[in-house]
């Protein structure tokens, strides 16, 4: 098998514990990606900030978050405001990106 970098495979600080949870989620992270691509996709012009996203997929935030920012890297979603998550904190709302938009339809020949 070929090693993936970051973002798409799990990213990691040179720290023995950062490591070992990047190879830990590896074989499982690209289902849980598309989840959360899914559920921003889902939610369509309101979007959808990462600790909403954890929410309705019923998982951690600290699982769903370095999903949001590997889409978020690979040019998939985009950051369209901002709005209070549950600590009252602001939060990026994410929605479908235009270029992800626009590369499916190239993809598609449209």
């Amino acid at each position: 098998m070929v090693e993936q970098s970051y973002p798409l495979s799990p990213g990691h600080r040179d720290a023995e514990t950062s490591i070992e949870a990047a190879e830990a989620i590896k074989v499982g992270v690209e289902t849980i990606r598309n989840k959360v691509f899914n559920v921003i996709a889902n939610k369509g012009n309101f979007g959808a900030t990462a600790d909403e996203v954890a929410e309705l997929l019923n998982y951690s935030p600290f699982t769903v978050r370095p999903r949001v920012t590997e889409l978020f890297k690979l040019n998939k979603i985009e950051r369209k405001d901002k709005r209070k998550n549950a600590s009252k904190k602001a939060a990026y709302v994410y929605v479908v990106s235009k270029t992800h938009i626009n590369n499916q339809y190239t993809e598609k020949g449209v």
